[in-house]
């Protein structure tokens, strides 16, 4: 079965000069068809959402297929990094958990995400977060801080993660 055709219309001089100045060997039409996908790829690359708007993603899938392969596997290694969890010498902490430390009369809060803990202002590894809450100075982390592990309700100190994991590596 043929594949459906549309038709647009440009100048009879513009597709004479074409076929003309090529000696034939350049078809109008498949230079019209090529230069059109070449834009929508080229459009899909910088500023798709400018065109496509929610579309986008369907139209890379069918124009661009290697740019939306490359794309989803770039979101897909985004996301894992984002939900890598925090690793802390022997213990792990979950992407998701929060962290606190009480410092004078204030509890400070933040939370585990891209395998570090993040608050206001930055990503710090556990002894960093713990100096920073504490004004720079010196601070035992395993002592300090405290999580919260997704989808649970109670606060666990950290040297219990820790004595815990301790116990599972010697049973």
């Amino acid at each position: 079965m043929p594949t459906s055709v549309v038709f647009i219309p440009f100048s009879r001089e513009l597709y004479s000069d074409i076929v003309r100045f090529s000696d034939g060997k350049v078809s109008p039409e498949q230079l019209a068809e090529t230069l059109v996908e070449r834009w929508i790829e080229n459009s899909v690359e910088v500023g798709g959402e400018d065109h496509w708007g929610d579309r986008l993603g369907a139209v890379m899938q069918k124009y661009a297929p290697a740019l939306y392969k490359n794309r989803l596997a770039l979101a897909v290694a985004e996301m894992s990094e984002f939900n890598k969890p925090l690793v802390w010498k022997e213990v792990t902490i979950p992407q998701g958990s929060e962290v606190r430390m009480a410092y004078g009369a204030d509890h400070h809060y933040a939370k585990i995400q891209g395998g570090k803990i993040v608050d206001a202002s930055g990503e710090y590894s556990p002894s960093e977060w713990a100096s920073k809450v504490a004004g720079g100075t010196s601070r035992n982390a395993w002592r300090d801080l405290w999580f919260r592990l997704p989808l649970t309700k109670d606060w666990v100190p950290a040297q219990t993660l820790r004595s815990k994991k301790g116990q599972e590596t010697n049973a």
